[in-house]
C-alpha cells in the first residue's frame, strides 16, 4: 500500500495547489508545485543519463533543453534490487532505472529568487546499493518549512552501476562514480540554487549511513572545496574499510564472469543489461575479498584509488587531513542491532559469539570477550549489538571527533539519539526494532515524515521532531546550532577532548550527557578500529 501512497500525496497536492511555479535554471526552465508548506521540484536534472555509452563514465552536464521541463513528480531511484527485504518499505523507490541522476528539491512556500536562504543538501544512505533520495522518509515538505531552509536530496549511482571497477585503461570503469555524481550535484546546487530563492554561500552537506561516509569523503578528498560551508554526520560506520584495487578488481571480474563476459571486458559489460548487472551485483555482495570481518556490512562501495578517496576518513582525521569546517556528528544507541538481528534470526549461542570474536581478531579475541563478556549465554546479540555499534558507530565518532581537535577543529558538536519510535509496525518485517533504536531511526524525526507512512508522533515525540529540526536549520544558518532563526531550550556545547559533553536527543526531554561510552570508547583507541 505504502508504495502507492507517494503518487496519491503528488495527486492530491496539484489538486489542491494548483498554482504551478517555474525557476529558471542554467539548463532550461522547470515547472514544480506550488503548496500551502513549499514549492516542490521533483526530478530535476543535474547531469546526462548515465546510460549507453555513458555508462561507467564521470557524470556530464544535462543538456539544456527548450520550453518547460515538467518536475512534479519523482523519477525512478538508482538501479537496485530487493531493497524493501533489507529496508523499511517507506526507504524503497517505486521503480528504477540507470536513468537515475535527477535532484528532489523543497524550499519554503514564501521562498522567492532574493530570499537567500541556506540550502541543506541530502546524501540518502543504503550500504551504497539500495535507497533512493525521493524515498517517502526523506520528503521535504515540512522540514522546509519548520526549518524555513531549502532542501536538496541527491540521487547517485548504486552498486556496480556506482563503484565497478574493471581496470586501468582508458575505457575500463574505474569505480568511485557515485561520489563524483554527489559532486556534480553539489556544483549544479551552487550554479542555479539562487534561482530557487538559496544562497550558494550557505549550503550545508548532510547524509546518512552511505551518505554520511560519502560525506566524509566530500571533507577529506579535496575535490568539493568551495560547494558546501559545514556539514552534519548522521551514523558513519567509520570503522568499515573501504575496497583496496585487488578488491574491487576480484568484484569486478566475478560480476563479468556472472553475465558471461571475460574478466576485464568493458565493452562485453556495455552490452549486459541493467538488470542481468544488478542482479550479478546483488549476487557479488556474498563474495568475501578481504580478511576483515566488517567488509560484510558493505561488500561493493567506494574504494581507496588516491583520487577520490585518498584514504580512510579515520586515518585522514588521525593526519590532519580532514577540511576544517563546523561539524555536527552523532549516532543513535543501538546502531548494528538491525543487522546483527537480520543476519541472525534465531537465538546466538556462547559458541557462535566466540566464533565471530575469533573470526574479527584472532589476537584480539580475549580481550573483546573480556570487555564485553556475554550477559545471557544462550542468546549473545545483545552483547554483539553493544560491541559492534561501540566500534563501527559510537566509539569512531568519538575519535574522530577527538583526532580533530587535535588539529584545530573548534566548531564540532557531538550527539546521541537515544529514542524508540513508538508508533507499532513502523519497522515493517523488522519486528525486532520494535522499541528499539535501530538505526536510521532518527530519520523520521529529522524529516517529520513519520505520517507519509501511515504513522503519527506522540507530543513528546513531535517535540523531539521540532528539536531536531531547529538544530539542523541553525546550523544552516549560522554554522552553530544553538543560534539562528529557531529558539532552543538546550545549549548545545561544542565538543573537545576537555570538555566531553555530548547532547543526549530523547524524550520526554533531551539532557546532556559528559563521557558518554568513555570507557569503551578508550578501549577502543587502545585496540584500534580496523578488524
Amino acid at each position: 500500500m505504502f508504495r502507492y501512497l507517494y503518487s496519491i500525496i503528488i495527486s492530491l497536492a496539484a489538486f489542491f495547489y494548483n498554482d504551478d511555479v517555474i525557476v529558471e535554471t542554467k539548463f532550461g526552465k522547470i515547472q514544480g508545485v506550488q503548496t500551502s508548506k513549499s514549492r516542490t521540484f521533483l526530478g530535476v536534472p543535474y547531469a546526462a543519463p548515465p546510460i549507453g555509452s555513458l555508462r561507467w563514465r564521470p557524470p556530464e552536464n544535462p543538456r539544456p533543453w527548450t520550453g518547460v521541463l515538467d518536475t512534479k513528480e519523482v523519477k525512478a531511484g538508482c538501479y537496485q534490487l530487493a531493497c524493501a527485504s533489507m529496508n523499511p518499505a517507506i526507504l524503497c523507490p517505486k521503480t528504477v532505472s540507470e536513468d537515475c541522476l535527477y535532484l528532489n528539491i523543497w524550499t519554503p512556500a514564501n521562498a522567492r529568487k532574493d530570499s537567500r536562504l541556506p540550502v541543506m543538501v541530502f546524501i540518502h544512505g543504503g550500504n551504497f546499493v539500495q535507497l533512493s533520495g525521493g524515498s517517502l522518509l526523506f520528503r521535504g515538505e515540512d522540514f522546509v518549512s519548520k526549518g524555513h531552509v531549502i532542501l536538496v536530496n541527491v540521487d547517485y549511482r548504486l552498486g556496480a552501476f556506482g563503484f565497478l571497477v574493471t581496470g586501468d585503461g582508458p575505457r575500463d570503469a574505474k569505480g568511485n562514480y557515485g561520489i563524483k555524481d554527489q559532486r556534480l550535484a553539489l556544483q549544479w546546487v551552487k550554479d542555479n540554487i539562487e534561482a530557487f530563492g538559496g544562497d550558494p554561500r550557505k549550503v550545508t552537506l548532510f547524509g546518512q549511513s552511505a551518505g554520511a561516509q560519502s560525506t566524509a569523503i566530500h571533507l577529506t578528498n579535496g575535490k568539493a572545496d568551495g560547494l558546501f560551508r559545514n556539514a552534519i554526520i548522521q551514523s558513519s560506520p567509520f570503522s568499515i574499510r573501504y575496497k583496496t584495487k585487488e578488491e574491487v578488481l576480484f568484484l569486478g571480474d566475478f560480476i563479468a564472469k556472472f553475465v558471461n563476459c571475460p574478466a576485464g571486458d568493458i565493452t562485453c559489460l556495455l552490452n549486459v543489461s541493467a538488470e542481468d548487472i544488478a542482479l550479478a551485483e546483488h549476487e557479488a555482495r556474498s563474495v568475501v575479498t578481504s580478511p576483515f570481518l566488517l567488509e560484510l556490512f558493505e561488500p561493493i562501495g567506494p574504494w581507496v584509488d588516491g583520487d577520490e578517496v585518498k584514504m580512510e576518513p579515520v586515518t585522514a582525521a588521525q593526519s590532519g587531513k580532514f577540511e576544517n569546517i563546523p561539524l555536527l556528528i552523532g549516532t543513535v544507541s543501538e546502531e548494528t542491532r538491525i543487522f546483527v538481528y537480520e543476519a541472525f534470526k534465531e537465538t546466538m549461542g556462547l559458541e557462535t559469539y566466540l566464533g565471530i570474536l575469533l573470526l574479527a581478531d584472532p589476537i584480539k579475541a580475549l580481550k573483546l570477550l573480556a570487555k564485553y563478556p556475554p550477559v545471557k549465554s544462550r542468546d549473545c546479540r545483545d552483547t554483539l549489538q553493544n560491541l559492534s555499534t561501540d566500534l563501527i558507530f559510537t566509539c569512531t565518532a568519538r575519535n574522530v571527533s577527538r583526532s580533530l581537535q587535535t588539529f584545530g577543529h573548534s566548531s564540532i558538536h557531538l550527539y546521541i539519539f537515544n529514542h524508540p519510535f513508538s508508533a507499532k509496525g513502523a519497522w515493517y518485517n523488522f519486528t525486532f526494532c520494535e522499541g528499539h533504536d535501530c538505526h536510521g531511526v532518527e530519520l523520521p524525526f529529522v524529516f517529520h515524515t513519520a505520517h507519509l507512512g501511515g504513522f503519527h508522533l506522540s507530543p513528546e515525540e513531535e517535540r523531539l521532531s521540532t528539536e531536531l529540526i531547529s538544530y539542523w536549520s541553525n546550523f544552516a544558518y549560522t554554522s552553530n546550532p544553538n543560534t539562528g532563526p529557531h529558539p532552543v531550550y538546550l545549549n548545545w556545547p561544542n565538543y573537545d577532548i576537555k570538555q566531553t559533553t555530548i547532547m543526549h536527543f530523547k524524550t520526554p526531554k533531551s539532557e546532556l550527557l559528559d563521557e558518554y561510552r568513555k570507557n569503551f570508547c578508550d578501549f577502543w583507541d587502545d585496540v584500534g578500529y580496523f578488524i
